[in-house]
């Protein structure tokens, strides 16, 4: 009885958890040389909201500007700039907020917890994603354009939903690229 008890410990803590670090990389795009404005921009603020935020914020900061520089939209895009330098520029601020949640059909999974424990193939998982894109774009310091872009996603796994989580990271992946890509025309077509 005492070793049930331990297994079922084990499998309570096996159980893997979906990531929501899934950055999306930037892809190339055919027209670098002909930028839509010949002004600069700064990726200004860039602010997650999320609990682990420390972990990816960089990450995601150097995705978005691969992703500005592969649009084609500005001439050369940079984190930092020197206002005496240039005196004309954007800035874009960013702040982005997810939120995940997973749940299970526990008709078809019970039997994985008991008696099959993590034997039994039906474990069926359902994962459901939102990314929150708010920006601003300045010119100078005087806002140009503002605007909040909401992107959902989720899927299903259902079989061995508590173990594989491929399947929810590139909802995830492609869930935010969406965003990035709908951010991206919306930016375009501002200007």
């Amino acid at each position: 009885m005492k070793s049930f008890f331990v297994l079922i410990t084990i499998f309570l803590l096996v159980h893997c958890s979906t990531d929501l670090r899934q950055v999306p990389p930037p892809t190339k795009n055919g027209n670098l040389s002909r930028a839509k404005t010949n002004l600069p921009v700064v990726i200004g603020r860039f602010e997650i909201l999320s609990a682990d935020r420390g972990v990816y914020t960089d990450a995601w900061r150097m995705a978005w500007k691969g992703h500005l520089q592969s649009s084609g939209i500005f001439s050369n895009v940079h984190l930092e700039l020197d206002p005496e330098v240039t005196k004309e520029y954007y800035t874009i601020d960013v702040e982005m907020k997810t939120s995940y949640s997973d749940r299970y059909n526990w008709w078809y999974t019970w039997p994985a917890v008991y008696p099959f424990i993590a034997i039994w193939p039906i474990q069926y998982r359902i994962g459901e994603y939102t990314v929150e894109f708010k920006y601003k774009l300045f010119l100078n310091k005087y806002l140009k354009k503002e605007d909040v872009i909401i992107k959902k996603g989720n899927t299903d796994e259902f079989l061995y939903g508590f173990f594989k989580v491929r399947n929810f990271h590139r909802m995830i992946e492609e869930t935010n690229l969406e965003a990035v890509n709908v951010c991206l025309k919306n930016l375009e077509d501002s200007l």
